[in-house]
């Protein structure tokens, strides 16, 4: 890919030309793991990745953070403020969540599998083409509501 599209631009292949690579191959994203996480474990509530990572095409990763910070503050408040039970708090962080992301992730690891194949990602890309609403509909729902 460098060779192909990146070194096209003058201003990048000067860059490339220059630097020292730190590894034989290129390091990418295709071993990163998009499965489902669990949001609560051993009482611990995860936010960030930790909690759900947001495959590349979905995108706003830190939006999804800084949302579920928010939703683990009010739900520790509720706590520490012995409205809820220990239970109770992380019952309602994971229900928060999961109504947050939990589409937007299922939406985006199926999307994901077109894009980790060259083939299926040009037929997905030609089959989508012609409909522009579908595609606005798809990146409604891969990333999510306003925050």
């Amino acid at each position: 890919m460098e060779d192909r599209i990146l070194k096209k631009n003058p201003r990048l292949r000067e860059l490339f030309s220059q630097v020292y690579l730190l590894y034989d191959q290129p390091l990418t994203i295709s071993q990163i793991s998009f499965a489902k996480k669990t949001q609560v474990e051993n009482h611990i509530l995860f936010v960030g990745d930790a909690a759900g990572m947001i495959t590349p095409l979905c995108g706003n990763g830190m939006s999804m953070a800084l949302r579920g910070s928010k939703i683990a503050a009010s739900c520790l408040e509720m706590f520490l403020g012995n409205v809820y039970s220990r239970k109770k708090m992380e019952t309602e962080y994971q229900r928060q969540w999961n109504r947050a992301f939990a589409k937007r992730l299922r939406m985006g690891r199926f999307l994901q599998h077109f894009f980790g194949n060259p083939l299926l990602s040009g037929l997905l890309i030609s089959l989508l083409k012609p409909f522009p609403l579908l595609v606005s509909t798809l990146i409604r729902k891969t990333h999510g509501d306003p925050f």
